[in-house]
């Protein structure tokens, strides 16, 4: 049965979705819900909270004609990145330049309820592909650019305006320095712990100690530095891979500690 678009302003694509646990003729019914819709207002990929359904379905139209049904579906792993220019039925008429992966793999249920995985490479099927999870989490394209940019576009919409140029979430952060560095420095602390194994002198062996002693400091210093970095960028852009918090903690815990094993090495084979 064709279902009503869920059309903007109309906020219930901002409910985060639910997986489905029963694969029985209710989710069938879901499924023929969307088919139906998409083939009515002859659209290409269609998530269920598109129509009010507040579960992780996503249907893809092939070419050939035929509907994919991606259940539960979840992207696991992500490569390379390009600027796809895509427009979604929530908001009519909007097109907007998003950063989006070229190829992903993807693990989800069918109507069955059997688990499969597939592997995304032409980039246009990937980016669709994403466009329709990003509902499935609560959020459309507009939240992948600045937040600035999204009111302005939503104040265009509001007022039938011109919908400005975006300003696209970063692919490569500036806060990827301080990882780049502190690895460097740990790759420093790293090799002095070799030193036992050449014939090096006493005082060779003291001063890559004292180098250790202050290495240590910096790390702690540039995952600081990187800390604040990464909240600035969290409150320019409201939905960004690079931004994702615990990522962020992630990669702080992973170096410090890193950082303090390397200190103690040198403190016993080289102190």
């Amino acid at each position: 049965m064709v279902q009503k678009l869920v059309i903007y302003p109309d906020e219930r694509v901002n409910i985060a979705c639910t997986d489905v646990r029963s694969f029985n003729q209710t989710l069938w019914d879901v499924i023929e819900d969307i088919r139906d819709t998409m083939i009515e207002h002859d659209l290409d990929a269609l998530s269920a909270i598109q129509i009010a359904y507040p579960y992780n379905i996503v249907l893809i139209k092939e070419e050939d004609g035929s509907y994919s049904e991606y259940i539960n579906p979840r992207i696991i792993g992500s490569y390379g990145t390009f600027d796809s220019k895509e427009s979604t039925v929530y908001y009519p008429e909007i097109t907007q330049t998003i950063p989006r992966a070229q190829s992903i793999k993807v693990i989800y249920e069918d109507r069955n309820g059997k688990q499969k995985s597939i592997d995304i490479d032409d980039k246009k099927y990937a980016a669709t592909f994403q466009r329709k999870v990003d509902y499935l989490f609560g959020g459309t394209f507009l939240d992948k650019v600045s937040k600035e940019h999204k009111e302005n576009v939503l104040e265009a919409l509001k007022n039938c305006g011109l919908v400005p140029e975006v300003e696209v979430c970063p692919t490569f952060s500036k806060k990827d320095y301080f990882v780049s560095f502190t690895d460097k420095l740990l790759f420093v602390m790293g090799l002095t712990l070799l030193a036992p194994l050449f014939d090096l002198s006493k005082e060779t062996i003291s001063t890559l100690y004292t180098v250790d002693k202050f290495i240590l400091p910096m790390v702690f210093a540039l995952m600081v530095g990187f800390f604040f970095y990464a909240q600035y960028e969290a409150k320019k852009y409201s939905q960004c891979s690079s931004c994702q918090i615990g990522n962020n903690i992630g990669v702080i815990i992973k170096r410090t500690v890193a950082g303090i094993a390397l200190a103690a090495g040198a403190y016993f084979i080289l102190g």
